[in-house]
């Protein structure tokens, strides 16, 4: 047992050193071990192929193709192929419906793969002597481990160094509170939750540093052991999906009723149960939308994809639908809004400290507390201002000390860390936090001064020396962090959009005033202890105003998000610390950083950012318009476009009319306006105007303000074919030629109706060719229907070629509504509309 040997036991039976492995050893060992990771199930692909049959409408449509067969065996007449081409036809319909909803998950599915890995949690190792990040993944046995505050434990560990460690073991142990850890050997054989020498995977880190050796990866590991040998992940629906299956399933049972009906109807005027039943179950597929919910899941599955390339990884897709209703980003300065590239710019003494040469004798001093009261390791591992205080002291030729024992680790409640070196200790810290804890300082002096550097933008630590009991404060160091490029464009881009940005962070109000002039953010500013003297009513009315908020700590941050929820705002909140979660999680989309930020972080956000940049939170936000719009313009023509087809035959029923379609007829009209123009519209790009409108009030129908235009839609398309199929027959026109022109121009009405749905402006001011996936979408069913009745294929579904003549007159009258609905867009009428 680990537990019971030291750690140098440890290392020796792992054949590893403090220094870690070296990179063939690592080779090696993975070999031997493999990868540290539990094994996940993958869903058998025919298991998801079969899942497409799971649905009431397809049943419906398999007891038809049933019937079919039945019907002519029942008759025991002389069989021929020609008596079983209808069955053999709604077969082939049945089995590209079901690839097609097979390829669309296989898709979506796919997508979630790639975003678990490129959310894989991360590892901070020492390897041959020097330190990296690494995907958890690669850990091996012997690996030396690194942990912080706000680690999750990828493996598990025996413990080296601690410095003030605590971990939460709840997830393992089921004890609430953080065990602290100390790396002395135990005795006996003590229960896993008393081991206090081990750290174990999936555990996270609440405070202080410790370095471990790891002993156990993967299986090999305590949660390995107790965890299922097989794991699968479900993803949950979005909100979005629930909503469409809903409203698939209320559009069926009316549909089925109404299909019920025309059963009825038929047999009351003497056609057979087959023939109706056939037709009324047609009439339901090609009336209800059965592949909206998988049409919406590709569409945030393909929004996902295209969010990744923008360097924002979706951890749930509800956030993509959230995006559009954002009304305020509060996101933390440093790192987001600026480069978190710290340099030191700025070097102050106070008065009084002797000659030229003993102030420069001070900087070094300076520069040595910098770095050794610090973490970090060059060239880039660790704080970035911690980096930055190294590159200060190796400019200045100051070799960092050891950290003999961390008396105070840093917290955004202390604000500021303590370290032993021998017999002198170190402290950096917030000024204001560090004259406190010094002896005969100039208070009135250090403070102007550190109010002075943070005016001008910097971000300034006080750093103080404690020896022989007494401590002595010995300067200032000011640090630059300027604005990420394109902040300034991208705070002007959400102000258009109605969406207002709040800056949050723990440095001086003058350095957070500073930075917010010159990235464009307006509005007062709010101190952390001003903050914590109001009440919830006061700060609900008062951060109508505040849009910065400095020297806050991350628990300020909820009493800030509930503020803005009193206001009845969305609120998009970014955070990368431990004590960021509970916001990132309480926050309506919780954004959390990918470079600096802790993997407790990146849990309980949704959102994580691959290159902690604000402007790629703004990116997301207009992508998640985009993606709302699109799934808006395709639910639109499913349901434009599926219900005249059952007016048409209700109507020529009651009339004692011949059927215009028959029930292969339907289907075909399903398959090919239902699946890839819907889909295409998916692609659409974002209209220009999409960042110059409000935000979308959250409790908007999908459907809003709909309704008339849905009722036109399906009227125009049934009055247009059921007078061009009476007025063929009025001529004389054979019934199988009718049905043929009917027919085609049922299809050709949909594919110029999506045209119209592209936009909100007038076709002529869209780039025809910006949609490479509709020219194809609406060709491909087109150039289907003309291979459908100019080869022999027409026999199976009783067509005959159409003349010239037709094809015009079904041209001119299937561009009805696309033209109808053009003119809707015109403002004059737009404003008599309203």
């Amino acid at each position: 047992m680990y537990a019971t040997e030291s750690c140098e036991a440890v290392l020796q039976g792992l054949k590893s050193t403090r220094d870690g492995l070296s990179d063939h050893e690592v080779t090696e060992r993975r070999r031997q071990y493999g990868f540290n990771e539990l094994p996940i199930k993958e869903r058998s692909l025919v298991l998801l192929f079969l899942r497409q049959f799971r649905d009431i409408l397809i049943y419906i449509l398999i007891g038809a193709l049933v019937l079919t067969i039945a019907m002519p065996l029942m008759a025991r007449e002389s069989l021929e192929v020609e008596n079983f081409l209808d069955a053999i036809v709604i077969f082939a319909i049945i089995l590209i419906n079901a690839i097609l909803g097979f390829v669309q998950e296989y898709r979506a599915e796919e997508a979630i793969k790639l975003l678990q890995k490129l959310t894989a949690p991360r590892a901070r190792v020492r390897r041959g002597g020097s330190e990296r990040i690494i995907p958890s993944r690669e850990l091996v046995p012997g690996d030396s481990m690194i942990l912080e505050p706000g680690d999750k434990i990828a493996a598990d560990g025996r413990i080296c160094e601690v410095s003030h460690f605590e971990v939460n073991e709840s997830s393992l142990t089921g004890e609430s509170q953080p065990v602290v850890k100390d790396p002395a050997p135990l005795r006996g054989e003590p229960p896993l939750a008393d081991q206090r020498s081990m750290v174990f995977a999936g555990t996270i880190v609440t405070r202080g540093s410790c370095e471990c050796v790891v002993a156990a990866t993967g299986l090999a590991t305590e949660i390995g052991k107790i965890a299922k040998m097989v794991a699968e992940t479900e993803v949950p629906p979005t909100p979005l999906e629930q909503r469409m299956k809903e409203l698939s399933t209320t559009l069926g049972a009316i549909v089925l009723g109404l299909c019920m009906i025309v059963v009825v109807i038929g047999r009351a005027y003497g056609f057979s149960l087959l023939e109706i039943v056939l037709v009324g179950a047609s009439l339901a597929v090609s009336a209800v939308p059965e592949g909206l919910p998988a049409i919406v899941t590709v569409c945030l599955a393909m929004g996902v994809r295209r969010m990744v390339r923008q360097n924002a990884l979706v951890r749930r897709l509800d956030a993509l639908e959230t995006l559009g209703s954002v009304t305020v980003i509060c996101a933390d300065k440093t790192g987001t809004i600026t480069e978190n590239k710290m340099e030191v710019r700025e070097v102050w003494v106070p008065d009084g400290q002797g000659s030229h040469e003993g102030a420069i004798d001070q900087e070094r001093l300076l520069a040595l507390i910098g770095a050794s009261c610090n973490r970090a390791q060059l060239p880039d591992v660790g704080d970035p201002t911690e980096v930055g205080l190294l590159r200060f002291a190796k400019a200045k030729g100051v070799e960092r000390l050891r950290i003999d024992h961390e008396l105070v680790p840093f917290s955004s409640e202390e604000k500021y860390m303590k370290t032993r070196h021998g017999e002198r200790v170190f402290l950096k810290g917030a000024p204001e936090k560090i004259v406190t804890l010094c002896q005969h300082v100039p208070r009135e002096e250090v403070l102007k001064k550190s109010h002075a550097m943070a005016s001008q933008g910097l971000r300034v630590l006080g750093c103080a020396v404690e020896e022989g009991g007494v401590t002595r404060f010995v300067g200032l160091l000011g640090l630059e962090d300027p604005p990420r490029e394109g902040v300034k464009d991208a705070v002007a881009d959400a102000r258009s959009a109605g969406i207002r940005t709040i800056m949050i962070t723990g440095d001086h109000i003058e350095t957070a005033r500073a930075i917010a002039r010159e990235v464009g953010i307006e509005g007062e500013a709010m101190e952390g202890e001003e903050l914590d003297r109001m009440k919830p009513e006061e700060l609900c009315e008062r951060v109508k105003k505040v849009s910065i908020f400095a020297r806050v700590s991350p628990m300020h941050k909820l009493a800030i998000l509930d503020a803005l929820k009193c206001n009845q705002q969305i609120v998009a909140m970014s955070g990368d610390g431990v004590n960021d979660a509970p916001a990132l999680k309480a926050a309506h989309v919780g954004v959390a950083m990918g470079k600096i930020g802790t993997e407790v972080a990146r849990e309980a956000s949704s959102i994580v950012l691959a290159d902690d940049h604000y402007m790629t939170i703004v990116s997301a936000i207009r992508e998640g318009r985009r993606i709302y719009d699109n799934i808006r313009k395709f639910i639109l023509f499913l349901l434009r476009a599926n219900f005249d087809e059952l007016l048409f035959i209700m109507m020529t029923l009651l009339l004692q009319m011949p059927l215009p379609y028959l029930p292969l007829h339907i289907l075909w009209i399903n398959l090919m306006t239902d699946s890839f123009p819907a889909l295409a519209l998916g692609m659409e790009r974002a209209e220009p105007d999409i960042m110059r409108r409000p935000p979308r009030p959250p409790s908007e129908h999908v459907l809003s303000g709909e309704d008339g235009r849905l009722t036109i839609a399906a009227l125009l398309a049934f009055g247009v074919a059921f007078l061009y199929f009476l007025w063929q027959l009025s001529r004389g026109v054979p019934l199988a030629e009718a049905r043929t022109a009917t027919f085609t121009l049922a299809i050709v009405f949909e594919l110029f109706l999506v045209w119209t749905l592209r936009s909100r402006r007038p076709v002529w001011q869209i780039e025809f060719f910006s949609n490479p996936w509709l020219i194809g979408g609406v060709c491909l069913p087109f150039g289907m229907q003309i291979l459908l009745l100019y080869t022999p294929l027409r026999t199976a579904f009783h067509l005959v070629p159409l003349t010239l003549e037709q094809w015009v007159m079904i041209l001119i009258l299937a561009s009805s509504g696309f033209v109808l609905f053009e003119l809707l867009k015109l403002p004059w009428i737009q404003s008599k509309s309203r």
